[in-house]
């Protein structure tokens, strides 16, 4: 039987995954309004961007050795003091160095919570003795969709980047060190030994099934809606829909992903997940309308659902070291993908 502490748990867990995309929405909706707001050209702002990938990459090894070393409801509590904080420093940036410092600086706090929110769901399967973690990834995407919605209301109602980026940066705080107070604590915790695992052997085959994963994730977040309006001529808020479909199809999917791997185990949930992108990824591309495009975009995140979480499940009984060194190797090797 499934204790009401462990039930509370995977309940936070799931909040903690939708604020991570909520939080990071409101950044996103608000770049063109940084770049005017900061008079950044577009090379300078691609040069602000680096500083977040940069944190993104530094984040994670120090996530996993965090975690590790203290446990993953440790590591989110503090994950959590300066992820939504260093959002209110990109708010606040006056100049483009300060804003790529503030990047970087939020990128990595979103790293550490990264591999410690997927530590404390393997940690729930291991109570649960069955899937969880894609119905727990379900969260991010309607973070994203959530935090998008309240990004555009925010931008078309003239609110100010700093009002707008300080009320997200106050509720993300709030919620998510209050959810950190539901967690469990780990019971595999192999200490300082278990800090670093290298990414070798079946931990790199892991890592490199992670990296199409991230890479395909930011081929759709970053190119649908220019897609759709290159392509198809589609106006701002149709080329929009493209994105939403697919954040919409990659939650609903993900809820789902655990049943599934439960049914027919993660080496198929993985090549069937894989056989669902491609088909997506042709239909959007070959289709001659913005209807049929629009289609298969909706399929690619369905394809995509339960890859990332099926592959971080993995990971632990692939590595030597600690779950969350495991996780933060294969992490690793995804995100440079993205």
């Amino acid at each position: 039987m499934t204790s009401e502490r462990d039930r509370r748990a995977r309940a936070a867990t799931t909040l903690i995954f939708f604020l991570t995309g909520f939080v990071y929405a409101a950044w996103a909706t608000r770049i063109p309004a940084i770049k005017a707001d900061l008079g950044l050209s577009d090379g300078a702002l691609g040069l602000a961007i680096l500083g977040l990938e940069a944190g993104s990459i530094a984040g994670l090894p120090a996530g996993g050795a965090l975690a590790a070393r203290a446990g993953s409801r440790v590591a989110l509590r503090l994950g959590y003091v300066a992820y939504p904080a260093a959002l209110l420093g990109v708010a606040l940036a006056p100049s483009l160095p300060a804003l790529a410092v503030a990047l970087a600086a939020m990128a990595a706090a979103s790293s550490v919570v990264d591999v410690a929110m997927n530590v404390q769901g393997i940690e729930l399967e291991r109570r649960y003795r069955r899937p969880l973690l894609s119905g727990l990834h379900a969260g991010h995407p309607f973070g994203l969709v959530a935090g998008g919605l309240l990004g555009s209301a925010a931008a078309a109602g003239g609110v100010s980047v700093t009002a707008h980026l300080g009320a997200v940066a106050v509720a993300g705080l709030a919620a998510g060190l209050g959810a950190t107070f539901w967690l469990v604590r780990d019971r595999d915790r192999s200490g300082a030994a278990g800090t670093f695992a290298r990414p070798g052997g079946p931990l790199l085959g892991l890592g490199l099934i992670a990296f199409c994963a991230f890479l395909l994730d930011g081929a759709a977040y970053n190119w649908s809606a220019v897609h759709l309006s290159s392509e198809h001529g589609a106006g701002a808020g149709l080329a929009a829909a493209a994105f939403t479909l697919f954040s919409l199809t990659l939650a609903v999917g993900r809820l789902f992903g655990d049943r599934l791997v439960e049914r027919l185990g993660r080496v198929r949930v993985v090549r069937g997940c894989g056989a669902v992108a491609a088909a997506g990824s042709l239909l959007a591309i070959a289709a001659p309308g913005a209807g049929g495009s629009l289609a298969g975009w909706a399929l690619f995140g369905l394809g995509l659902a339960a890859l990332a979480p099926t592959v971080l499940g993995a990971a632990p009984a692939a590595g030597r070291g600690s779950p969350a060194a495991a996780i933060a190797a294969v992490t690793t090797v995804g995100y440079l993908g993205s």
